[in-house]
This record gives structure tokens, sequence and C-alpha cells, in this order.
């Protein structure tokens, strides 16, 4: 593979044709780069011969973005941009580098949104800037430059302290609707054999699916069926609460779902995996009062709402 070296004309060239072309004028792009406007027109010229192609139309004094001049400078400037944002983020002094928090797609969305949310309302002096990243592979989320991350189920890692805000909780789903349409006949596991399961692709070896639900319920999890798979959590919760089937509901993450009565539990039955969702410290980057602050909020988050039982339904 070429370098970028091979592969790039000159990014003196390139800072000048953005220049130009953003104002569609030499001479104020000169003014912009500090440099006189014969200097631009050589760069502009040199970099049209080294493209093979017309950049501007020109038109006397007044130039004109040909069609290919217009296409080269959407990536340029989109390209120039993400490189001084990136300069920028590490360059920044530590008080004003944002604090990084991490969770999974689902976490986030469902659980952390609704603790953000209440954190602002009850933190209205909070000056901190905060950077959220999401992933469903547990090492992105543990990465050097998160301060804090909720992680399922983590392994020892070092560097990182860890501190139990749930334990794993799992339970029939479906929406209102569907359970009031599709009964169950019977309290026993093998009833939900003859409903639509809506199933999701594990990315890690540890997550809970149906198989594996049955089977901590002692039932033959080779008979499972699903009528529908889902490439993520939020995709199969989306496609319950819209009545086309039932899914594996999480406690504590789809509290908010089930108090708004989108999802209601389909039967009694529960598994308790063992498992939990953890609030982790990076013990290898200074930790803010900030970062403190925000840690401990999250801490004092972790407490169950009453949910209605299934046989009230």
């Amino acid at each position: 593979m070429k370098s970028l070296r091979h592969r790039l004309p000159s990014l003196t060239s390139l800072m000048a044709f953005e220049a130009a072309a953003r104002a569609l004028n030499f001479s104020r792009a000169a003014q912009e780069l500090h440099v006189s406007q014969a200097a631009i027109s050589k760069q502009i010229r040199l970099l049209e011969e080294a493209l093979g192609i017309e950049l501007f139309v020109r038109n006397g004094r007044r130039v004109t973005l040909s069609p290919r001049g217009k296409q080269l400078l959407t990536k340029v400037s989109t390209s120039f941009n993400y490189l001084a944002d990136a300069v920028e983020e590490i360059s920044v002094k530590d008080q004003w580098q944002p604090i990084t928090l991490a969770a999974n797609t689902a976490t986030a969305h469902y659980w952390l949104s609704e603790v953000m949310r209440d954190f602002r309302q009850n933190h209205p002096g909070f000056c901190a800037s905060l950077r959220m990243i999401t992933s469903d592979h547990t090492s992105d989320l543990l990465d050097e430059s998160v301060d804090l991350a909720i992680v399922y189920d983590p392994i020892h890692h070092e560097n990182w302290s860890s501190q139990l805000l749930f334990e794993e909780e799992l339970f029939p789903v479906a929406s209102p609707d569907y359970i009031r349409e599709n009964p169950l006949e019977h309290a026993d596991p093998e009833a939900l054999f003859k409903h639509k399961l809506l199933e999701y692709e594990r990315l890690e070896p540890n997550w809970i699916n149906w198989k594996a639900w049955f089977g901590a319920l002692g039932v033959d999890a080779g008979r499972v069926r699903p009528a529908e798979y889902g490439n993520n959590y939020i995709v199969l919760v989306d496609a319950a609460t819209r009545g086309r089937g039932v899914t594996i509901g999480t406690r504590y993450l789809l509290d908010q779902e089930l108090r708004s009565q989108r999802l209601a539990r389909f039967s009694s039955l529960t598994v308790n995996s063992g498992r939990g969702y953890y609030l982790m410290t990076n013990l290898g980057r200074p930790l803010r009062d900030e970062a403190i602050e925000l840690r401990d909020w999250i801490n004092s988050y972790s407490q169950p709402v009453e949910l209605a039982s299934p046989d009230a339904q």
C-alpha cells in the first residue's frame, strides 16, 4: 500500500485550495494564510497539474468552483476540520478536557440517559463537559481515554476499580396489546414456545439470550425457535414495544419502559444470572472533582422501582 506521502498532493496546495474555494477569492485566501496572492495562484496551479483536472472556472478576476472542485472541497474541508478537532482534543488544558463516560448501547439508551437527565436537573452548576461513548465490546469501554465506564459482567482489569450497580434479573416482556391478544396458556416456561420470541445476536459470550435463559430454568434450549433476530438489544426491545413478540427484559435497564407501560412483564418467571452491571473507575487517570461528583450520583441511582405483577396484566 502506498504511503500517504505518495497518495496525497502537497498539503500546502490543499490548504491553499480550501481557503480559496471557501472564499471564492484568491486575494482573501492569501490574506487568511498570510501569503501573497501569487503564492495562492501558484499552489492552485500545482494542485490542478498534479490532479490533472480543473478545480476553478476563471472568468477574469472572478472564480467559481468546477464540479470536481466542489467535490474536492467537501472532502477536504471535512478532513481538515476532523484533524483540527483531533489536535485540539489532545492539546487543551486538563481542566477543559471532557469527562469521558462509556457504556454499551442498551445501557446508555435505556438506563444511563435517564440517570444523566436527572443529574443535569439536580446539578445546574455542573460546568465540566461530558463525552459519552458507546460500544457493545467491553474492551472499547475500558479504553485508557475513558474516565468512568458502566460494564456488564467485567473480569478483573488492571488499573480499574469496580463497584456493583445492580444485579442482572431477566424475565419475558411484551407490549400490553400483545399480552392481551396472546395470553399465556400456563405458567410453565414451555408455554413461551408458542409465542413469537425475539432474539438478538450475542456479540460477547457472556450475554444471556433465549437459549441461555431457558437453559437456566432447566428447559431444553434446543427447542428455542426465535421468530425474529436483531443485531442489538435496542432493536429487539423496539420490536417488542411494537407488538411483534416477546423478548427478554432486563430489570433496571427497562424499568422506564415498564413504568411507562410501553412494555409489561409477560410471565412471573425470572432468571437471576449471578452477573451484573458495574461502574468502573479508571485508576490510571487523575479523577477530577466533577468526575467524582458524577460517579457518586451514578452509584446512588441504582434503586429498583415497583413493577406490576404479570398476573395483574
